[in-house]
């Protein structure tokens, strides 16, 4: 079969370039075809690498251009990437079908979301069981494959832990904190909680003397927007001499994924309560790593969240997608990093964690998930009504 994938391609430093890292090669294993139709990271022209071509992005999101692109290529299957909502399938050919691997992390599931995941151009895929389950409640019918984590590069390696922490210029003995997060979106509303993460580690380093932060992350807004969050760590009175980002010349050159493997090594646990998440790759990843998470109670961090805490907190409106996300309680991180304190070498803790994330080894996920999705997906169907009371 031939598969054009539609999203960040191979080697774009996001949650979902590293998705196609991951399976774009494990697809070809099983004996299929892929070409990618980049929507963000090559521009202007097509580029061949191997097997694969690359067409660039229309900046559009691919809706101008899939369906050039699926002749071209004489697709057979496309899979799509991406935030669902903004696809826009009454433009397409009436002969093009797209699978959208979809993000979900709103409740109920947003009304632009489901407009795009309900047409009859669309075959909705979840990537995390919260996902599947407001695609269910919405009255659709979705394939659920969920994310993968290269576990030959993110696996516990206590021994780096002291060369890591002294490349980062942080104590070998510190209590050190890890955001891995992008720093993106809507100043008024960034998803990530940023605000509250470092107002949270800012309290709880009042009383912790040894507790250090260490944040992969821009600290400046970019093309997609963001907050300085440099001013930030100054607002919050975070002790800023135990602080430390990542150079912006990471950002401007790209980090490998190697280096990021290596800079799990470095926490002692990852701090990321978001407001919502589709999936969460960081938080997988650490695990993997042996690293303790923070997270919030909602979305696919609650399934996702196996060795670490769990905080609670208040329904936050998204007026643009008119559904809910949460605002973590500030206090209740505070108490998680104090239990994460409590228990920063506790080895059991950190063996629970590599254990669990590798359910999601990328080899597992593959031949579990996307071998029968595929299958599944090459059979023909009709489109089956939404439920009674649905709404789109």
């Amino acid at each position: 079969m031939r598969i054009l994938w539609v999203g960040n391609p191979p080697g774009v430093g996001s949650g979902y370039g590293e998705q196609a890292r991951l399976f774009i090669p494990r697809l070809q294993k099983l004996g299929h075809e892929l070409a990618v139709a980049c929507n963000y990271g090559v521009q202007g022209m097509c580029l061949e690498a191997g097997p694969v071509t690359y067409y660039p992005s229309d900046s559009a999101w691919g809706n101008k251009t899939l369906a050039t692109y699926k002749d071209h290529f004489g697709a057979d299957l496309i899979v799509a990437l991406c935030d669902a909502w903004v696809l826009k399938p009454d433009e397409w050919p009436d002969d093009m079908e797209v699978a959208v691997w979809a993000p979900v992390d709103h409740y109920p599931l947003p009304p632009m979301v489901l407009a795009t995941l309900a047409h009859e151009k669309v075959r909705p895929i979840a990537m995390s069981r919260f996902g599947e389950r407001m695609m269910l409640d919405a009255g659709l019918q979705p394939l659920y494959v969920p994310h993968g984590v290269d576990r030959t590069l993110f696996h516990p390696r206590p021994e780096t832990k002291a060369a890591v922490r002294a490349e980062l210029g942080v104590p070998a003995d510190a209590f050190l904190v890890g955001i891995v997060a992008a720093n993106a979106g809507n100043p008024a509303v960034i998803r990530k909680a940023f605000d509250k993460s470092l107002l949270a580690f800012s309290r709880f380093a009042a009383t912790h003397e040894d507790a250090w932060l260490y944040g992969h992350t821009q600290t400046s807004p970019g093309v997609a927007g963001g907050i300085s969050i440099e001013a930030l760590t100054v607002a919050v009175d975070a002790p800023t001499a135990r602080v430390r980002f990542t150079p912006p010349a990471v950002w401007h050159l790209g980090w490998p994924t190697a280096n990021v493997s290596n800079l799990y090594q470095a926490f002692d646990v990852l701090l990321n309560p978001s407001m919502g998440e589709g999936f969460g790759v960081p938080i997988i990843e650490a695990q993997a790593c042996g690293v303790p998470v923070i997270t919030s109670d909602h979305s696919a961090m609650s399934e996702l969240t196996q060795a670490g805490w769990l905080v609670d907190g208040d329904p936050s409106w998204d007026e643009m997608q008119r559904a809910w996300w949460i605002s973590p309680f500030v206090d209740h991180i505070v108490a998680a990093l104090d239990a994460a304190y409590d228990r920063r070498n506790d080895q059991e803790l950190r063996q629970g964690a590599a254990g669990f994330a590798a359910h999601y080894d990328a080899d597992i996920v593959t031949d579990a998930f996307w071998r029968p999705a595929i299958a599944a997906l090459a059979a023909s169907r009709e489109v089956a009504p939404l439920r009674e009371g649905a709404k789109v």
